[in-house]
């Protein structure tokens, strides 16, 4: 989150494009700025189909032509993350668009922003002006997902275990004055709270306006077809059909080797509420079992949404009724941890 001159130099260049594409409900209330969606996903909202990870990172790519390698997946994330917690992660997205510049971390004029990008702070949490660096995560995924921790706060809705300590320390004030709305919080209504900045919401549009500019309008980024099933060789379908021939007399089976034993490492995650799921996934020779605390009600959507980001090829295997039920058989499944 921003002070009011940090703001000020961060949001310049988005601000600058702002007459050419702005509309004229933005121009008539220059005070407010243009109504932002809904931060939760309310019953009927989507994402539009044009917004998909792919065509977000050609985005940020075609405006930062130096973007480090290790925020060329950053998109997933937010896909992830955002359905997991039934957030606009569309938004979300074109928020740290904003508050990074495009991934630079730089300001208009080129300076360094209080926010460096070893720190994974994608939207200038616990950054306060002043030079104040904000928080740290310890990865990519672990920054995006304290973003959208932070903007459920926002939208009302209280956090059982926050990533990000900003959110576990104003997370209390910051819910009271969003219920005291008495509505459905809108990425609009951050303006002057998330950052202190009367023209946020603005600055976020313009960049949701370029988007769509680019990727939602007829005649841009066309969608690849998907290419047909490729058939089968002539040569595979006889090996499947032609009957085994005799080769002469059988050779005694060797012995069957002893097993090795498989490594495995028990985790923890959570998305916070009380349910826990436990979730095995594999990487290289290792299973990982991770106990996953979800909300009731919104087990499968953050099940995929932790699968998607961290445990690739993952499945759920069991569901249960407290994190120390999951630890037990975790640990039934995976006594010795490597």
């Amino acid at each position: 989150m921003l002070t009011p001159n940090a703001a000020t130099f961060l949001h310049a260049a988005v601000l600058a494009a702002a007459v050419s594409l702005a509309s004229p409900s933005m121009a008539a209330a220059p005070s407010r700025g243009p109504t932002l969606p809904e931060i939760r996903m309310a019953p009927g909202q989507a994402v539009p189909a044009c917004v998909t990870p792919d065509r977000l990172m050609r985005f940020i790519v075609e405006r930062n032509a130096t973007l480090e390698p290790r925020f060329r997946d950053i998109a997933r994330y937010y896909k992830a993350h955002g359905e997991g917690l039934g957030i606009r992660w569309d938004y979300a997205f074109f928020q740290m668009v904003l508050e990074t510049n495009y991934l630079t971390f730089r300001r208009a004029n080129g300076d360094w922003g209080d926010v460096r990008p070893r720190q994974n702070n994608f939207a200038g949490i616990g950054a306060t002006g002043g030079g104040v660096p904000g928080d740290s995560f310890a990865d990519v995924s672990t920054g995006v997902l304290a973003q959208m921790q932070h903007l459920l706060a926002y939208a009302g809705q209280h956090v059982a275990a926050p990533v990000a300590p900003r959110t576990r320390e104003k997370q209390g004030d910051i819910i009271e004055s969003s219920r005291a709305l008495r509505r459905p919080v809108r990425f609009s209504d951050l303006t002057n709270r998330w950052a202190a900045d009367r023209n946020y919401a603005r600055s976020i549009e313009v960049v949701a306006e370029r988007y769509r500019t680019a990727f939602c309008t007829p005649g841009s980024a066309p969608v690849a077809a998907s290419a047909p099933p490729i058939p089968a060789e002539p040569w595979q379908t006889r090996l499947a059909l032609a009957p085994p021939r005799p080769l002469g007399p059988a050779l005694p089976t060797p012995p069957a080797p002893k097993p090795a034993r498989t490594a495995c490492d028990v985790w923890s995650a959570s998305y916070g509420g009380t349910v826990a799921l436990l979730i095995r996934s594999a990487s290289g020779a290792t299973v990982n079992y991770t106990v996953l605390q979800v909300e009731a009600g919104r087990e499968q959507p953050q099940a995929d949404a932790f699968i998607e980001a961290h445990a690739q090829n993952g499945q759920t295997i069991a569901r249960f009724a407290s994190r120390e039920e999951a630890f037990t058989r975790a640990f039934e499944l995976c006594p010795g941890p490597s």
